[in-house]
């Protein structure tokens, strides 16, 4: 009896011990906040009772919040004020009036992940990777996402012109006419006379092919009603077209996923720091589970466009044919801050993939997004892609596909050559060699040789992007100097025989000159990329380099139906 009450006397102390411990240590953790809060009062106070000028107190606040959320580097964690949080709101749930272009934050600079086809950026000529550098004449340098896309925003009819930097360097200014953002997320070959798509793209071997442009609210039901038409066609193959398509809803991508895969098969996994795991399994309720399928994505594929490719490859469902996806994987929450104080958007997990690697990029990582499978690696540099974009501009489909039916069918020749379009091209091969062969055939280049040229890419990405703020920021300096404002510093003296930097340095010593010859040198090492990239011939890379990063979703902490970024 002794010794049991010693037992239990012991076994209380430790767990007193540990409840002891807990609370000490939430003490400590409330006491360090309320530290924090009181030197963020003391700051607040002497500015409002002691600054020059009399201070808005709603703009300290604001700033305060916006300057927390800098710290974190996460363009995809914002803070909306209550009109901000309306216009995000309805971008979300409903029409909007704007130039149709998902976009995001890299190195304090807007960018294009991929303008919505037929949308006004897309007709102007805006192309994915765009960096916008001003809009209506004003420099969008540390502009907040929200503030850029509030500046694309406008009445319908109305001009906004943005100058941009595209991916070869070229700066070109574009005037865009804001309208109504009204796009289709599912589109087919061509447009019959009643505005009907045909999905049907080899009419001869009965090969389907559909575009999934987004993940919006009616992108499930529109393409399971595209999949019956061309079952009822007698459809024995189908291309899904995911590229620049930006994401979308979570529950979109089970969704369209759950079309292909059997039932119990994994789809995506969440999981965060303070998130409870969570998994998404495929149903019972599998449409085509046999039909063969190619999945084509790009760089711009963003977001649900990356869990499907994921869900679909790992489970060895599709072919993927393209490039790498962009490496959006990140899940953000809508959280409220009470009535009329606006609300945080914030990063709370990841997407893992069923084969349980992350999709999404983050700094000096060597592999991110989804890759193309072995032997379907199809690039296409920026002068192809905006070949391809022209020739969907400029002709209708209608004429383009005229006349193309069982006997004279769509080839991949045609397609290369008429549609400009070298990865569906590819796509169509590997249908109809499927379909003739019983197995997929090689129709791009492998894999192993694309990662190393991904990750040196990136690296002279990432270089180039240096060089080219580092000149902003001396042009900037010459052009005060020219009008004779005062300086907050002298320019620091260049050493003539100063240690030269290192690859991955940001250049602050060299002059104007030095750096157009250094920029000049890395858009020849790109290009020389590009023009190899046709060919399987390994590049000479430093096995040190490691890849930049890149920066292409209710009231309850649930997922916010938001595509890549933000949609102006």
């Amino acid at each position: 009896m002794t010794r049991r009450i010693l037992v239990n006397a012991a076994v209380l102390l430790v767990i007193t011990s540990a409840l002891l411990a807990a609370q000490h240590a939430s003490q400590a953790r409330t006491e360090s906040a309320y530290r924090q809060i009181e030197r963020f009062l003391s700051v607040r106070k002497l500015l409002v009772d002691q600054y020059v000028e009399e201070v808005n107190t709603t703009e300290l606040l604001e700033g305060a919040i916006r300057g927390m959320i800098d710290t974190l580097e996460d363009p995809y964690t914002v803070y909306f004020d209550a009109e901000e949080l309306q216009q995000f709101d309805a971008d979300v749930n409903g029409e909007f009036v704007g130039v149709g272009a998902e976009v995001d934050l890299f190195k304090e600079r807007l960018r294009i992940v991929s303008p919505l086809e037929d949308s006004p950026a897309w007709q102007a000529g805006v192309r994915s990777g765009d960096i916008v550098l001003e809009i209506d004449g004003e420099d969008t340098l540390g502009l907040s996402l929200p503030e850029a896309v509030k500046r694309l925003k406008g009445e319908a009819g109305t001009p906004v012109t943005i100058l941009v930097r595209h991916r070869s360097g070229e700066e070109e200014k574009i005037t865009i006419v804001r309208q109504l953002i009204q796009v289709p997320s599912v589109r087919g070959v061509m447009r019959m006379p009643d505005q009907h798509f045909d999905y049907m793209l080899d009419k001869q071997n009965k090969v389907g092919y559909v575009r999934l442009t987004q993940f919006g609210e009616r992108s499930l039901d529109d393409l399971t009603g595209a999949i019956r038409e061309l079952q009822d066609q007698g459809a024995r193959a189908l291309i899904l077209d995911l590229r620049f398509n930006g994401g979308g809803l979570l529950q979109g991508a089970v969704g369209v996923s759950d079309l292909f895969l059997t039932e119990d098969q994994r789809v995506v996994s969440v999981k965060g720091r303070s998130t409870r795991e969570q998994s998404f399994d495929s149903s019972d309720a599998t449409m085509v589970p046999e039909l063969p399928l190619v999945l084509l994505v790009n760089e711009a594929s963003a977001s649900a466009s990356e869990i499907v490719a994921g869900a679909l490859k790992d489970n060895d469902r599709a072919l993927i044919v393209g490039t790498r996806t962009f490496g959006k994987g990140s899940v953000q929450r809508l959280q409220p801050l009470g009535q009329d104080l606006g609300a945080l958007k914030l990063t709370s997990a990841y997407y893992f993939i069923p084969s349980g690697r992350k999709i999404h990029r983050v700094e000096d990582a060597e592999q991110w997004g989804v890759d193309p499978s072995p032997g379907s690696y199809v690039p296409m540099d920026p002068d192809a892609i905006l070949a391809m974009l022209e020739v969907r501009r400029e002709m209708p489909t209608d004429r383009l596909y005229e006349g193309r039916d069982a006997d004279n069918p769509v080839t991949p020749d045609f397609l290369r050559e008429t549609v400009k379009d070298a990865q569906l091209a590819a796509a169509l091969e590997a249908a109809v060699g499927r379909l003739d062969q019983g197995q997929w055939p090689s129709v791009g280049q492998d894999n192993t040789v694309q990662v190393e040229r991904a990750k040196r890419r990136a690296t002279l990405e990432r270089q180039l992007d240096a060089l080219t703020e580092r000149g902003d920021e001396i042009r900037q300096e010459i052009q005060k100097l020219d009008a004779g404002e005062p300086m907050d510093d002298e320019p620091a003296e260049v050493s003539a025989d100063a240690e030269a930097p290192g690859d991955d340095d940001v250049l602050l010593r060299e002059g104007p000159s030095e750096i157009t010859q250094l920029e000049t040198q890395v858009d020849t090492e790109l290009e020389e990329l590009v023009e190899d990239a046709d060919t399987d011939a390994s590049i000479d890379t430093d096995p040190d380099a490691e890849a930049g990063a890149d920066m292409p979703a209710e009231t309850e902490s649930v997922d916010t139906p938001e595509p890549a970024a933000a949609t102006p």
